[in-house]
Parts: C-alpha cells; structure tokens; sequence
C-alpha cells in the first residue's frame, strides 16, 4: 500500500439534483474540523432524474452555483467531490472464492485478484464501478472475517456489495463538468450520500434504511453490520406529485409546487372541506380560481402511497435485511410533506425518524436542512474514507485505461 499524505486543506462539495444544484466550499482547520467558507445554490436546469438531458442548460447552473461558493470562499475550484445517481444505477450482491496454493499468508495482492474476478463478474459492456463494499471475507470456512490479510488459509473468499453505473451517465457529467474546467476528484453514488449525512454510526451498525425522497427520483440505502449492504432507486419523486397537482388542478408547474409545500398532506381531515386555496389557471394570467384543500389533499395521498408501496415491494425481495428494513430514516424534500412520518409508518412498518443532517460549522442556515444533506454526505464520505484527515491523501483519480482492464485498475488503486 503506498504511504498516505496530508489531506488538502480545502475540498469543494458539488450535488447535482434533479431540482437544485448545491455547492459547498470546505476548510479543513488544524484540528482537522472541516469549516463550510463558501456556498452556492441554483435551481436545476438541463437534468433529470440524476441525469444530464441539457448539456447548456446543466453547464450553465452548474457554473452559477460553482461561482457563488467560490466567490464566498475567495477560492479558484478546479476540482470536486461530485455525486452521481441514475435510474438505471443497479446494485449487485456476489459471492467469490479463490484458491490460496503456496501455504503462505493472505496477502493484498490475493484480495486484489479476488476483487478483479468479482467486478469482471459483475461488470456489463459499458458499465463502470461506483463503489464496490467488500461485506466480509471467509477464509475456509470462517466467515464475517473484516480484514483476512495475514491469515493463513486455502481458499479466500468474500461477498461484495458493487454499485455500477452506464458510462453514458458520467462521461456527460465530466463533459460539462469540463466546460466549467473542473475535474472530478470523487464520485459518490447520491443515495449513499444523502444516506451518510443522517444515520450515525451506531444506526448503520445495529441495521438502518434511509429513504430519500428526492424530486426527481426516491433513493434507498441498506446499512447493516456498519456498511451499506443495498442500494435502490424508484423514478418518482417529488416531481410527479407536483405534475399531479398542476395536471389535476389545472395550474402552473410553480403554483402546484408551493401548494404541495403549503398545504400538501398525505393524510385528510374534516376541515380539509372548509379551506380555500386560491389557485392560478394555467395560460390565464391574472384569473385565479378557488378550491377546497380537500381536492389538493386527494391528488397528493394516492401518489404518496404508490412511492412507499414501490419501497415496500423493495425491502420484499431482500428478506435478509429485515432488521434494517424496520428502522427507518426519512430524509430529502418530500419528507417535508405533512404526515409523511406516519403514513410511512403504516405502509411500510417499523420505527420511523426524521433525518436531519449533522450541523457543520459555517453551514448555511437560510434553508431547509435537507438543502445542504447531499453536499454533507459527500463530506462525511471523503473523511471516513480517508480515516484521519491528518494522515490521508486526497487527491484526483488518475486518468483510467481504456478497456475493461483500466476500469478494475481504476477501482483498485481508489481502494486499496
């Protein structure tokens, strides 16, 4: 293993959403206390559901938002820790063994090849590793072995968490990316993200589930025995609720989504029948009708209930994170709406909770605590990663080989 330097003193943390573009400037101080010193928000343009759809209009809010937190911080990024989702991210569980013939010890070259034998098994044609989780190692027939370097053994084995996604959905990251001349430095899947920023240590030992309730899609991460053991996504989110609203209600885009954050609820009562919300008509400028909140409340409930019946049917097909599937964490923007705790609760069981992200010094209090959730999470990721943050190196991912062969080479060298 190569010797680890000191950590850069400042990293820059990008969230590319489906709705806001959130950008973070961060000091590391002497004590190695990570300081938020500049900070950038935009609204989204040009993505979708993780995804670039608009090279322009992404580069364009992108490069606002990178501005704004540099010009806060006084500082010139040029590259950053950035998150990547997409619906078509999958989430893979293997299971490989290797014989171990000479009668030495395990070293890291044999966890090495064992590793490139799984991703080669795990790996389609135009597919690339985001992560990959060694969950535990057997050696023999001992399991849940954390670390088997140094033991002795005949076979090596180890079951494997690996998240893969298209080459098509990050290389037009990196191409817009390029246009605001920033390199990647990591890529962080954005449900492990939102994840690391609201369950502490203790959660993702005992078992933990955090749903994440994006716009544009809703996010699922599995911790159990301290790792992240799953990780899903459902293409829906808070988005379809406020098309839904504008559709049903006939109205702008803009007025049905300060209506779900307004009077939204996923739960009705008798006095919804009484309220009146004044509601703008679409291509009417200046007519506006009234209706009975108990109309809006109808659209939101039915929506609500089949984006938590899509995360039960996904906590279903894995039976074996059953513990972690009934403690649950609620986070991102449309965990806002009213009664969602308990209408989860019910649909899905369980012990449900609020996630809020832990406070980091300098962070911005002029919105929403899930604003800022992603950009955290991806903080959270770089230090426990890196371990101590006195001792560590950061630093850019060196340009990957062409071919199969340079995407394992480019995994191994990130994490080992």
């Amino acid at each position: 293993m190569s010797k680890k330097k000191k950590l850069k003193s400042v990293l820059t943390l990008l969230d590319i959403g489906t709705s806001k573009i959130c950008c973070m400037v961060v000091r590391f101080g002497q004590d190695g206390v990570p300081e938020v010193i500049g900070f950038g928000y935009e609204r989204a343009s040009g993505i979708q559901a993780g995804a670039i759809i608009d090279m322009d209009a992404a580069t364009d809010c992108i490069q606002k938002t990178i501005k704004q937190a540099d010009t806060q911080a006084d500082w010139r990024t040029t590259n950053v820790v950035v998150n990547v989702s997409s619906t078509q991210m999958r989430a893979h569980h293997i299971h490989k063994e290797i014989e171990i013939s000479d009668g030495r010890p395990i070293n890291a070259g044999d966890v090495r090849r064992l590793v490139d034998g799984v991703i080669a098994g795990c790996l389609a044609e135009g597919d690339e590793v985001v992560h990959a989780f060694p969950l535990s190692y057997i050696v023999d027939k001992e399991q849940n072995i954390q670390d088997p370097r140094g033991l002795y053994g005949t076979r090596l084995g180890v079951h494997m968490h690996v998240i893969t996604l298209p080459e098509s959905q990050t290389r037009n990251l990196v191409a817009v990316l390029d246009r605001c001349h920033i390199t990647i430095d990591t890529k962080v899947a954005t449900p492990y993200a939102s994840a690391l920023a609201v369950v502490n240590e203790e959660e993702k030992d005992v078992g933990v589930s955090v749903v994440d309730f994006g716009a544009g899609t809703t996010s699922i991460a599995i911790f159990l025995d301290g790792g992240l053991v799953h990780l899903d996504l459902i293409p829906q989110g808070g988005n379809v609720i406020t098309k839904d609203i504008a559709r049903g209600l006939n109205t702008y885009f803009s007025s049905a989504e300060r209506l779900k954050t307004l009077h939204g609820a996923t739960f009705s009562s008798t006095r919804d029948g009484i309220e009146r919300l004044i509601v703008p008509v679409l291509g009417e400028e200046g007519v506006n009708i009234q209706v009975p909140q108990a109309e809006l409340i109808s659209i939101v409930i039915p929506r609500v209930e089949e984006i938590l019946e899509n995360v039960g049917r996904i906590f279903d097909r894995y039976p074996y994170f059953v513990v972690s599937t009934q403690h649950l964490v609620l986070t991102g923007g449309g965990s806002m709406l009213q009664g969602i705790k308990e209408k989860t609760e019910i649909l899905l069981g369980g012990t449900v909770r609020m996630g809020k992200p832990e406070i980091i010094r300098g962070l911005p209090t002029q919105y929403e605590s899930y604003t800022f959730s992603t950009c955290i999470g991806l903080l959270k990721y770089v230090m426990i990663r890196e371990k101590s943050l006195l001792n560590a190196k950061f630093k850019t991912q060196p340009t990957p080989k062409k071919g199969f062969i340079g995407k394992v080479m480019q995994w191994l060298v990130q994490n080992f």
